[in-house]
């Protein structure tokens, strides 16, 4: 016989395990129960007690679920827990497989600076500045510019620092780690956004691993993303998961409508003496129980596709120009969710714990490449051989077999098959605007929209619908081991730089506030009318002709750096006063398009209708242009793709024309 209280305590103990994966997923599902909310030090917060302080997820969830396990996964470590100085022998400003740690100017123009520096001009995103630097939310609530740490969900490298050697020193936080490091060049407590050029964890917290942000069915993302920008890095997760409104700012923006290249950008107040206090919804019983407790129903075991396009959906769109919704994903439409083609990895609930999620093979990021495919789901794998399984209610009952449709469309075209991926053919219209060029000549992001060539005024352009679906570029991708290729869609990225070249010939790029310092010096640069998002003309500023690499050379070479050489259509420098320049020895990036399945009933799959959908001589498959001279397309050619500068793609692939058929 058990007494009551125990009985109790057992309920708790079981619905813990289950919400945690120790007892298998084919349980029925059990509502979380109500759980109180702690601070930091690990405090009960009420209405009574603690009632001002933002609720720390690390003391709250961490009661019952293992936080350290959990952490492991790479969305939290993005690279960190492989981090170390010298990571590239090469390279050495790349300091990790992953988001933390490498550059990947795309996401963002910027790179995390090394544990130890010799010189300011070495250091572009400290730690803290990594976190919420350079992020701004305009007056309307429309993001001016993105924080790196705005899409990271906390943990890893945005709660530990680094040790010497610059690895991950999981022995103190942050916050404690500042205490004893206060050195001018650390990469991990240094700032140059900060008027005594130092970090303020102590002020501004660290983001632990926000468990709402999946879990929490009604989290706002845009809530966390405005913590972040004002530097509330510890009240973020409670504004998040709407608990209540957070006032002050460690941060506050002088002119919230100045974007990036205005003077007054970065312009604002830092406030490091009075907290940012929390006011809680203690009276909305949808959220809180009458003593104080968090409503269980706000927190859910499954995790929806719309915690996961907070953060991915910006990213997709720019990168590939996926939207994900029923008139544009095919999958979408048939009910499907993130989760069931990347659920958890592992075959013990205990694996599972520690949150890796099954991914597929990401050719610009490195990060943890050992999962690569694991109980990832694939076209094949479910459209072929019967292995389909509906996992959850509400899938599909069955995944149509497209082998005998191929096969009676297509009867002579077998050899299609192992030669274009099943996404070749089948996401070919991409309904946001997307990215494909990228201008940092003068130290601002410039980016051209994939759809029409339009100048982005802020990164949510990228995500707006395109007027038209249009389709991606088709380029060779290499697969497995053996080196076979295939033909996959994707979407290039021109881009245009300044660096540094180094002893070795690897070129380490320039951060941007020393370009553009240089640039708002150098007077009379290069201007072009671009077209806008709205229909309107622009003019922009650009590194575009002789004379303006030669000057710029110049003034960056007058700050302090060395070797600095320009990379556009070629790598040019300057020997003397005389500019010379060498091939580029590296292609352009390519962005695989990996979502987004066209519905047949649009038609617009490749071969939906006939075969000169794609060997028609103005179809796209083969004679979509690309821009392979970014300096002279933009110096001669803008908006219109034409010879030299851009070429159709099959070019790339060694044709001359368009196969018959």
């Amino acid at each position: 016989m058990i007494c009551r209280p125990c009985s109790r305590i057992l309920i708790w103990m079981v619905i813990c395990c289950i919400n945690s994966g120790f007892f298998p997923s084919v349980l029925p599902a059990v509502e979380h129960r109500p759980v109180w909310l702690f601070n930091e030090q690990g405090d009960r917060i009420t209405p009574s007690l603690n009632a001002v302080d933002p609720y720390s997820p690390k003391k709250t969830c961490g009661t019952c679920h293992n936080y350290d396990s959990i952490t492991k996964g790479y969305h939290f470590q993005q690279g960190f827990d492989e981090m170390k100085d010298g990571y590239d022998s090469r390279r050495p400003w790349l300091l990790s497989p992953g988001m933390f740690g490498r550059y990947f100017p795309f996401a963002s123009p910027g790179f995390v600076a090394s544990k130890t520096n010799r010189d300011i001009r070495q250091i572009d995103r400290t730690t803290y500045d990594w976190i919420g630097g350079l992020g701004k939310t305009g007056p309307k609530g429309e993001t001016l510019s993105r924080a790196c740490g705005a899409c990271h969900p906390g943990g890893g490298p945005m709660e530990y620092g680094r040790g010497k050697q610059g690895r991950p020193d999981l022995t103190k936080n942050l916050i404690a780690g500042e205490k004893t490091n206060r050195t001018a060049l650390d990469g991990d407590y240094s700032s140059w956004m900060t008027p005594d050029g130092r970090s303020h964890f102590r002020e501004s917290g660290v983001l632990e691993a926000d468990c709402l942000l999946c879990h929490g069915p009604s989290y706002r993302f845009d809530a966390r993303v405005r913590q972040i920008n004002r530097r509330n890095y510890r009240w973020a997760a409670t504004a998040g998961a709407g608990l209540g409104t957070v006032s002050g700012a460690i941060f506050e923006y002088g002119d919230p409508a100045a974007g990036p290249g205005h003077p007054r950008f970065l312009a604002g107040t830092w406030n490091f003496s009075k907290r940012p206090v929390v006011r809680y919804a203690w009276n909305d019983r949808r959220i809180f129980t009458p003593e104080g407790r968090l409503q269980g129903s706000l927190i859910r075991r499954a995790v929806s596709s719309r915690n996961c396009l907070q953060c991915h959906a910006p990213a997709a769109a720019a990168a590939t120009g996926q939207i994900h919704e029923a008139l544009s994903d095919a999958h979408t439409a048939k009910g499907l969710r993130c989760t069931d083609c990347h659920p958890l990895i592992g075959k013990t609930p205990r694996e599972r714990l520690q949150h890796q999620i099954a991914k597929g093979r990401a050719g610009l990021l490195r990060v943890r490449n050992d999962l690569d495919g694991l109980g990832q789901k694939t076209c094949a794998g479910c459209h072929l051989g019967g292995r389909y399984r509906p996992t959850r209610p509400g899938m599909p009952v069955k995944a149509v077999n497209p082998g005998p449709i191929h096969a009676d469309r297509f009867p002579r075209g077998s050899s299609h098959f192992y030669l274009i991926s099943c996404r070749g053919c089948h996401t070919v219209a991409r309904s946001a605007r997307g990215q494909v060029l990228l201008d940092l000549s003068t130290g601002v992001g410039l980016g051209f929209t994939a759809d029409n060539l339009a100048l982005a005024f802020v990164p949510g352009t990228y995500e707006q619908k395109a007027k038209e679906p249009w389709p991606p570029w088709i380029g060779r991708v290499g697969h497995g081991k053996d080196g076979d290729e295939y033909y996959a869609p994707h979407v290039p990225k021109g881009i245009q730089w300044f660096g540094e070249k180094q002893k070795n010939g690897e070129i380490r790029p320039i951060p941007l506030r020393y370009v553009k310092a240089a640039a708002d010096g150098v007077k009379g640069l290069t201007t072009r009318s671009v077209k806008g998002t709205d229909g309107t003309s622009r003019e922009m500023t650009s590194v575009l002709s002789d004379n303006d690499i030669r000057r710029m050379i110049q003034a960056l070479t007058r700050q302090g750096f060395r070797n600095v050489v320009y990379l556009s259509d070629r790598v040019y420098r300057l020997r003397g006063d005389r500019l010379t320049s060498v091939p580029l020895s590296v292609q352009p990036d390519m962005f695989v398009v990996n979502h987004g399945v066209t519905p047949l009933s649009r038609k617009m799959t490749y071969g939906a209708t006939s075969c000169g959908q794609c060997h028609d001589e103005r179809a796209p498959f083969f004679t979509k242009k690309t821009i392979r001279n970014v300096r002279g397309f933009l110096k001669d050619d803008y908006p219109v793709l034409k010879a030299p500068n851009s070429v159709s793609q099959m070019t790339e692939w060694g044709l001359e024309g368009v196969p018959p058929y």
